[in-house]
Parts: structure tokens; sequence; C-alpha cells
């Protein structure tokens, strides 16, 4: 009898807590709304008051206190409006283009700058080290010159 009591609390201490987290929201509207865009005045779900937000806002918030994730929501936002509802496009398919391309785009950058970087300094250190070549006419002549110069003292 008394182990039964222990059982029975035990599964009361286990499942109460995981039933009443059930029910709460697993995610803020403000969260959300900056990730959602207005399907008619593509504008974030945050900054528009047009019918179709507050529409999607209601969605959202019926789906939220049912205890929805806030990947669910996502997904039958986008299977409704398609992926132009989503603020960030996806990291994924095509998505994942807007993505790679501009941190490529940066990265080459950077490797660019630093390879011509280093080609200048290279360039720079090479005409430092090498000794101008003088004409030995124009040696003889600076030569006659300073000796002219010698001569008037």
């Amino acid at each position: 009898m008394i182990r039964r009591c222990i059982i029975v609390v035990v599964l009361l201490l286990v499942l109460v807590p995981a039933t009443a987290f059930a029910a709460q929201p697993q995610f803020s509207m403000s969260e959300i709304e900056t990730e959602l865009m207005c399907p008619t005045c593509q504008s974030r779900l945050d900054l528009s008051h047009a019918p179709a937000a507050e529409q999607i806002r209601a969605f959202v918030q019926r789906k939220r206190e049912a205890g929805w994730t806030k990947q669910q929501v996502k997904d039958a936002l986008v299977q409704d409006f398609g992926p132009a509802v989503l603020a960030a496009p996806p990291a994924s398919g095509s998505g994942l283009v807007v993505w790679v391309v501009p941190a490529a785009l940066v990265i080459g950058g950077v490797v660019v700058v630093v390879a011509l970087t280093l080609i200048w300094r290279r360039r720079r250190e090479t005409v430092a080290a090498a000794p101008a070549a003088i004409d030995p006419a124009l040696d003889d002549r600076v030569d006659e010159a300073l000796r002219a110069l010698g001569d008037d003292d």
C-alpha cells in the first residue's frame, strides 16, 4: 500500500509540472512578430497595422495559447502564405544562397586585400633592395663638377 502511494506521488511530481509546462506558451508575441512579414504591406508584422497583419497576429496568439512552438506556427504560416511571410529567408534550399553569397563575398574581399597587400609589399622591398643603376657618363660629369668646385678654393 505504501509502495503504491509512493509510486502515485512520484508520477504526480513528474507529470504535473510537465503538463503545466506544456500549457504555457513557448514563445512571446513580440519575439515572433519580428520574424514574420505582413503579406499585404511587406513590412515586419510588429510594424504593420494592416488587416492581414492583425489576422496573422490573432492566428499566432491562438496557436501560442494552444501550446504550439514558434516553428510550428511559422510552418503553418509558410504553408498558407509562402516563404515570403518569413522576415529572414530559410537557411536551406534557395534561401541558403541569401546567407552564403554575402559571406563568400566578404571572405573573397578579405583574401583579395591580403593578396594585394602582400604583392605590394614584396614589390616595394624589391625596389628598395635593388640599387639604382648609375649611368657611367653621368657619374663622370658629377666627379668633374666636384673637382671643379674643389679647385676654386
